[in-house]
């Protein structure tokens, strides 16, 4: 397992990097092949990596959603800075906790339940690739599949080895602005500034903020202007939203869209995408669950917890039960010090294989 996780480490996949995409997909369909014996199919996008999916037959007509992603935030150069090690119990190497190693559980899962023959539920793995840019490419997929499933598990890693049981609704909302130049010396009032209207808007977008709600706005980039002696015809800023209730976001949306205009002559687009909160669910309560006994039963220690951050699994919490975050044990998600407990790679395999061959 940790010589398949170093060779996952080492192939490089940024979400934006098509080729370096599209060559590890290439790599997971001939690595399906050769150790499960199963043709996973190619799912070929224009915008992103190539994705896969892969059918296999249980022993009930039934099927279970399984949720990996491949690309990773690195961009590519990373690995030659901070290339894969193994120090003190513990294994290093950009993209290894989010979520290669998740990978690499469910591919040695499965191998030993199709070997055995011990599959109850058909299963439907889905391996993509933007994930960490909003999924655009394979969201009605995801949505596609989730709505045939008895239930959905994602292989994102775990928080501190809680299970996610409850997600963040997250996205981002792009304001133009469009004003109108003229020149900054010699006739400033015959324009309109883009630059100061959405400057007025900033008390705003943070009086949209509800914390008790659970929803945060951050305007985090602004763009504006073209030269300094010219009155800005244009601004551009791109907000985070992280919000619990889904009826949130449309709350937020309305509030951009009504707010006052203070410059005469400036007008706006507002552009959002956005993934849905994962919620908890009776039917999410049930699987929790009988995870935690079957997990109590063979000495494994789990408990789940509610995040901030998004996953894939976002989209299936309206279709059927999801439970997050059965992939690594580790931390550093996205950062320099990204790292998996090798011991605790088997353990969380076992309980992926134990998860599919016991409940339906």
């Amino acid at each position: 397992m940790i010589s398949d996780l170093k060779t996952f480490v080492e192939m490089e996949t940024p979400s934006t990097d098509k080729t370096l995409l599209d060559n590890f997909s290439s790599f997971m369909k001939g690595y399906i092949k050769k150790e499960m014996g199963l043709d996973a199919e190619l799912l070929e996008s224009k915008d992103a990596g190539n994705g896969l999916r892969l059918y296999i037959k249980g022993k009930q007509e039934k099927q279970v959603l399984l949720l990996c992603h491949y690309d990773t935030v690195f961009s590519k150069g990373t690995l030659e800075k901070r290339p894969f090690r193994i120090e003190n119990g513990m294994a290093y190497g950009p993209g290894i906790f989010d979520m290669k190693t998740g990978i690499v559980q469910t591919i040695y899962a499965l191998k030993t339940l199709i070997k055995n023959n011990e599959l109850l539920n058909g299963v439907v793995l889905l391996i993509t690739s933007d994930e960490e840019i909003e999924s655009k490419s394979f969201r009605d997929i995801i949505i596609s599949e989730a709505k045939k499933s008895l239930y959905t598990l994602v292989m994102e890693p775990s928080l501190k080895g809680a299970l996610k049981t409850e997600r963040s609704g997250v996205g981002t909302i792009t304001l133009r602005v469009y004003g109108k130049a003229s020149h900054a010396g010699l006739d400033p009032e015959s324009g309109a500034n883009a630059i100061y209207e959405l400057a007025y808007m900033i008390p705003g977008i943070v009086a949209l903020n509800d914390k008790a709600r659970g929803t945060s706005l951050n305007l985090d980039v602004i763009n504006g202007g073209n030269r300094i002696n010219v009155i800005a015809d244009f601004c551009q800023g791109e907000m985070d939203i992280r919000y619990r209730i889904p009826e949130e976001s449309d709350r937020v949306i309305k509030g951009l869209r009504e707010m006052p205009s203070k410059i005469p002559g400036t007008r706006r687009e507002i552009e959002y995408t956005l993934r849905p909160p994962l919620i908890k669910t009776a039917e999410s309560e049930v699987l929790y669950g009988k995870i935690h006994k079957l997990a109590s039963e063979n000495g494994i220690e789990i408990s789940q917890a509610s995040v901030a951050g998004g996953s894939d699994g976002n989209f299936c919490s309206y279709y059927c039960p999801v439970i997050d975050g059965l992939g690594a044990v580790g931390d550093g998600a996205h950062s320099e010090n990204e790292y998996v407990f090798i011991d605790k790679i088997p353990e969380r395999t076992a309980l992926l294989y134990l998860i599919l061959k016991n409940i339906s």
